[in-house]
């Protein structure tokens, strides 16, 4: 994998997991569905650039560098941990391990297992 590569799939990968937490995960929901912004408080006018911008459904996470696809999920307290598989816009598809813990109602602290990304999620609003 070249280093571009490389340096887009943590970013990637950061982005996308830290916006899958959400304050609580009950059964039969994903309180983590929605639109995030990483490491800046989002405004909600569309006036912050685009590659910060994460968006979180059920089953996958888009950004900017392409689609990470939740293959599993498990909560312990206010942690959630994943196994997600990312498809880059290079085309390198990558699979790795993601937490997210809650910080507040709209706040996430996003790691990868690894330890080579981590990112603050912030919810937009509406």
């Amino acid at each position: 994998m070249s280093s571009t590569v490389g340096r887009k799939g943590k970013f990637a990968l950061g982005a996308g997991f830290a916006m899958i937490l959400t304050c609580a995960y009950a059964e039969g929901t994903f309180p983590l569905e929605g639109v995030f912004t990483q490491n800046e408080v989002c405004k909600g006018d569309g006036s912050q650039q685009q590659f910060l911008r994460v968006k979180i459904t059920p089953n996958d996470v888009s950004y900017s560098g392409g689609v990470c696809t939740i293959d599993t999920k498990q909560q312990d307290g206010n942690t959630i941990a994943m196994r997600v598989t990312c498809k880059f816009t290079s085309g390198a598809v990558m699979a790795s391990s993601i937490s997210f813990t809650m910080k507040d109602n709209n706040t996430f602290d996003m790691a990868q297992q690894d330890g080579t990304y981590r990112a603050v999620l912030h919810r937009c609003p509406g």
